[in-house]
């Protein structure tokens, strides 16, 4: 069924003077990606993430609303412009031109790799806010520009309540654009018109050619699985250079009312107020002083400056976080902070901690910051992560969870003997009914280490020699690895899809075993020569500090 929207037959001139009205009203347009669109008044731009795809183009409301349904959360509709460009669109070799199909026990890796062919097969793969079908489809033109006209309805199996999303797809020389807005049920009818005043107002407009390329940019593994053969001032330069050009979009791609602040080792985005944005800057820094301090002559890899990214309020990180599936990755440079945080200021810096110690120690070495056994990585994030910057200095205090659950764990006779817990592998970790006493466990023991322990000669450095005694193992590992498969292989070269797919199938392996049998070498290394009285003397002394 064909369908025109009527007001769009109007005269040249008067076409002009709308146009120029609007402009000054608010229309946002993007040379770039092709397209103008205004905006619902006082709607906010949202930040698109450096690894994103496909959105090209994000708003959320100034306003949330309350549903009817019990249980459910305030909702803030988002409107969101997303790119479907032919030539991302490879054909995928299945039947009928569709995403492969994932068989069970595959993993989700062709998911989430797979181009999206277009916005049905990308609402598909992405939305997982409840099962959902498409109530209308209209096809018609706006402005002489085809368009398909969807809404689609969320009612089962939702943790989000009911939902209504409404997209225009317009068609382009380029391929698809389509415009996406979603709301709670029982408030689309108010907030249709709203919505279709923005809809009405999208435009397709000429691609400048001059700001075409450079998207695709490594912010994470991709950078480092070909850095095997480099030497360290090799591996500084181009990881100097990717960070430079992530810096670089980030900076180009923020909203007109985001700031941006370069410190010593972090490029800050600041969307709240300057003083949280110097307590952050503050913070991260005195965070990096203490890893470079204490970890700083481990590993070999450049450490990258990271990107510290503050929104205004959790509406608004929650918002930047909603992207393409693809857009995740677990080796991103970015930690992503709120200003008003529901939950608190002091969250909001444990979570920069954590974040700061991941980009870290990933950027050390990757394999490493992956064979860190439990009670080193939750120790590490949890003593870094609740440590406070009192004037120049970091103090590093037990919040009250860890000393109720430290209480706890004690009257129960929940804890692992400390000779026990240096072998725990990660999978065995989460598999006991404990986990959240031994979890703190690993952090006072953590706490008790680099704390009374670092003044005594037994465990002065025990940290430190035990990370670099299994730096060594993991290097043995590896490099074992790589002559395995260079003898399975026919010798040719391969390329950097080959190195990517290598990479992976590694780290997806029985990792397990493999960092059990990691963790047995390096206990051997680390303990040698240890007696059963300095077994002892540990426990114990351990004990009376976490009382």
């Amino acid at each position: 069924m064909k369908a025109v929207l009527r007001g769009m037959g109007l005269i040249p001139v008067l076409c002009l003077l709308l146009q120029s009205a609007a402009l000054a009203q608010g229309m946002h347009v993007d040379k770039k990606n092709g397209f103008q669109i205004k905006p619902p008044q006082g709607w906010n731009q949202i930040p698109v993430k450096v690894e994103e795809k496909w959105i090209v183009g994000k708003w959320q409301c100034d306003k949330q609303y309350e549903g009817k349904e019990a249980g459910i959360p305030p909702h803030v509709p988002l409107l969101r412009v997303i790119m479907f460009e032919k030539n991302k669109i490879k054909q995928v070799a299945s039947e009928g031109g569709k995403p492969i199909e994932i068989k069970e026990g595959e993993g989700l890796e062709i998911s989430l790799t797979a181009p999206y062919l277009d916005y049905k097969d990308y609402l598909k793969r992405n939305f997982s806010e409840g099962g959902y079908f498409v109530s209308a489809e209209e096809e018609g033109k706006v402005g002489g520009t085809a368009v398909t006209m969807l809404e689609v309805k969320v009612e089962k199996l939702t943790y989000t309540g009911k939902k209504r999303i409404m997209t225009w797809i317009f068609k382009a020389d380029f391929g698809e654009m389509a415009v996406e807005v979603d709301s709670l049920e029982d408030k689309f009818d108010k907030l249709k018109p709203i919505f279709l005043g923005a809809f009405k107002s999208f435009k397709l407009i000429p691609r400048d050619a001059g700001l075409q390329g450079g998207d695709e940019i490594d912010t994470g593994a991709k950078l480092k699985i070909n850095e095997k053969d480099l030497s360290p001032e090799e591996i500084k330069k181009r990881r100097l250079e990717a960070q430079e050009k992530v810096f670089k979009k980030s900076i180009a791609d923020l909203p007109k009312d985001w700031t941006n602040k370069r410190t010593a080792h972090y490029l800050i985005l600041n969307h709240g107020k300057p003083q949280f944005m110097d307590k952050v800057a503050a913070h991260a820094e005195a965070v990096r002083d203490w890893l470079e301090k204490n970890f700083g002559d481990v590993g070999s890899g450049y450490v990258q400056h990271g990107i510290i990214r503050i929104c205004k309020d959790t509406n608004e990180e929650n918002a930047f976080r909603k992207s393409s599936g693809d857009s995740f990755s677990d080796e991103n440079r970015e930690a992503v902070l709120s200003a008003d945080s529901s939950s608190g200021k002091n969250f909001e810096m444990e979570y920069l901690g954590k974040s700061l110690l991941r980009q870290y120690f990933s950027d050390k070495n990757e394999l490493l910051y992956r064979s860190l056994p439990p009670w080193l990585s939750i120790g590490l994030a949890e003593y870094i992560g609740t440590a406070q910057l009192k004037g120049k200095a970091l103090v590093y205090e037990p919040d009250q969870s860890e000393n109720e659950r430290l209480r706890e764990g004690r009257r129960q006779n929940k804890f692992l003997p400390v000779k026990e817990l240096f072998s725990v592998s990660t999978g065995d970790f989460y598999k006991g009914e404990d986990g959240q006493y031994v979890y703190a466990q690993c952090t006072s023991l953590v706490r008790y280490l680099l704390g009374p322990g670092a003044k005594q000669k037994k465990t002065a450095k025990l940290i430190r020699d035990y990370i670099a005694h299994l730096l060594a193992v993991v290097e043995e590992d590896d490099k074992k690895a790589e002559e395995e498969r260079k003898k399975a292989s026919s010798g040719g070269a391969r390329t950097e899809e080959e190195e990517e797919a290598e990479f992976k199938k590694r780290r997806s392996q029985d990792w397990d075993q493999t960092q059990k049998d990691l963790l047995t070498g390096v206990f051997a290394k680390a303990f040698d020569g240890w007696s059963d009285g300095d077994w002892a003397t540990l426990q114990k002394a351990w004990e009376t500090a976490s009382k």
